[in-house]
């Protein structure tokens, strides 16, 4: 059994790949991520408007919220347990997930779990576009430079480990920036970076770009990126 994890971009359907499209046609099973029983996620909303082969077996797979991993493995794994009777047949399952699949992708937690009922699993992955790839390109910046250092910080982190980053990148895009939390990390930015930009639905029809300290306040969605320069002439 092989199991695809595809990145499908940061939300916009037109910026899927072809090579993803033509793995989610071809695919005997497709799981979707959710973090809602009932809402359909933004990777599933893109696979299901390129889906053109009849009668695709389509299964969400709940990935929850929590900050418990043993919680959330368990949930999982349960899910997939579940599903013998599907995997029987199948022979190659389609993952999508937003941005690339190599990058902050729920398809490590899934990997891991069906490990443990397919020991033999083969994985492929196929990359996507970023998401701070598209914020930069609607925001019309180029990221870094020559021997600049281009850095990826998860807003999720411990303000201090965020900060030690931040001391010494030349400029950075921040993911998940919803949850920061500790002032200190805004007023290190600032203080420290000539250029701040928040890029919130990036390439959407919803999109919103914010700039200076504007980007740093009323931060409450989730497809958000932040992106900062230290000086570079080009985020002038």
């Amino acid at each position: 059994m092989k199991i695809i994890i595809a990145g499908v971009g940061p939300g916009n359907p037109d910026l899927i790949s072809f090579e993803a499209v033509e793995a989610a046609n071809s695919s005997d099973l497709i799981f979707v991520p959710r973090s809602h029983d009932d809402k359909t996620g933004v990777a599933e909303k893109i696979i299901l408007s390129k889906i053109t082969t009849p009668n695709k077996k389509i299964i969400p797979i709940l990935f929850p919220m929590v900050q418990d991993s043993r919680q959330r493995d368990e949930k999982i794994l349960s899910q997939i347990k579940n599903l013998a009777s599907e995997l029987q047949n199948a022979e190659k399952i389609f993952f999508p997930v937003i941005g690339d699949s190599t990058l902050y992708s729920t398809g490590a937690y899934l990997i891991e779990e069906l490990k443990k009922i397919v020991p033999a699993l083969e994985i492929e992955f196929i990359p996507g576009i970023s998401a701070h790839s598209v914020a930069a390109a609607c925001a019309k910046k180029f990221m870094a430079m020559a021997e600049e250092i281009f850095s990826i910080v998860a807003g999720t982190a411990a303000p201090e480990k965020i900060l030690n980053v931040l001391k010494f990148t030349d400029s950075a895009a921040i993911y998940k920036p919803v949850a920061l939390k500790d002032k200190k990390i805004f007023e290190f930015i600032n203080e420290n970076f000539k250029k701040i930009i928040r890029v919130d639905f990036a390439g959407l029809p919803n999109e919103k770009i914010f700039y200076g300290s504007d980007a740093l306040e009323n931060i409450n969605e989730y497809l958000s990126i932040i992106l900062i320069w230290k000086d570079y002439c080009a985020a002038n």
